[in-house]
């Protein structure tokens, strides 16, 4: 597991319980399915992290489990806990990664992830089509309180992909964004046409997820992500 810096800033020390209660929620999503989990507490984003860490290396289908137990060993106080899977349509998915790669402001995702204050996403996602040809997506995202304004701080580290398995040919779009005072998003570092991500491997997106805060280059991603 790749260790997250210490340089976390002051007012986030200071901070040790939440002023209110917050909505978290995880989605999940492989290939083929969508897995949600969510409720309501008085969570810090240090114990979010926490919590995800502890669940990083769980089979999707025992998230939730691991999220509900952590929650009950470190006596945190919790309401209205759910979990769910359903089918994820391929159509569903790649859309998903075209909101959270081309989204100007954050406006559109804030449509998306709804009442959640806390939240984080991960899609791992891809699916053969005609002629051999492959589609996909690889997506890391999160959505947390804003310490000073009121607003919510969004990170996104994501690739959308297109390949052929006979000609080998690839092409496809990376980018790592966050959002702005004004909540438009910028682009820390983007690629084009040439995958940052394998379309086939082994790719931690967990691993890009817990350390979001501290990746702004194409290098970084990779160095963490391809296992």
């Amino acid at each position: 597991m790749n260790t997250k810096k210490s340089n976390k800033i002051t007012a986030k020390q200071e901070a040790k319980t939440p002023a209110a209660v917050l909505h978290f929620k995880l989605e999940i999503m492989d290939d083929e399915n969508t897995y949600s989990i969510s409720f309501d507490a008085k969570l810090m984003e240090e114990e979010a992290e926490k919590m995800l860490e502890a669940v990083q290396n769980c089979l999707y289908t025992k998230a939730a489990d691991g999220i509900q137990m952590y929650l009950e060993q470190h006596s945190l106080v919790y309401t209205g806990f759910t979990a769910s899977r359903k089918p994820l349509e391929h159509t569903e998915a790649m859309k998903l990664a075209r909101l959270f790669l081309y989204s100007e402001t954050c406006k559109s995702i804030d449509s998306y992830t709804g009442n959640a204050d806390i939240y984080y996403a991960v899609i791992d996602h891809q699916q053969a089509g005609r002629r051999n040809n492959c589609e996909g997506c690889y997506i890391a995202a999160r959505k947390v309180p804003a310490l000073y304004n009121g607003q919510y701080r969004y990170s996104v580290i994501g690739q959308a992909f297109h390949c052929n398995e006979i000609t080998c040919e690839e092409k496809g779009y990376f980018a790592i964004r966050k959002n702005n005072d004004y909540n438009h998003f910028n682009n820390l570092d983007e690629a084009e046409k040439e995958l940052v991500l394998p379309a086939f491997g082994c790719i931690d997106l967990m691993a890009l997820l817990l350390n979001i805060d501290h990746i702004q280059s194409i290098e970084q991603a990779e160095k963490i992500a391809v296992k």
